[in-house]
């Protein structure tokens, strides 16, 4: 079951929001853990999923691009 970005944040221990969440996502990949990145985006709800790559990432940042181009490839599969 998927969850609340909220509650992730909260199950890992990083804090009580989404944005705390998706923190932890940019810098499992600016740590080099790209399979990490994949599976805690698809740990989160959908509506979570669609908040984080249309509100939180900013392209213009190059993680933030990186994290996105992973996260598409991850909504293909």
């Amino acid at each position: 079951m998927k969850k609340r970005a909220e509650t992730l944040a909260k199950d890992h221990e990083l804090g009580t929001t989404a944005k705390d969440f998706y923190q932890y996502i940019i810098d499992s990949l600016i740590n080099g853990q790209r399979q990490q990145v994949r599976s805690l985006f698809n740990e989160m709800h959908k509506d979570n999923k669609q908040d984080f790559l249309i509100n939180f990432l900013d392209v213009s940042e190059g993680y933030h691009k990186s994290t996105l181009n992973i996260c598409i490839i991850e909504l293909t599969q």
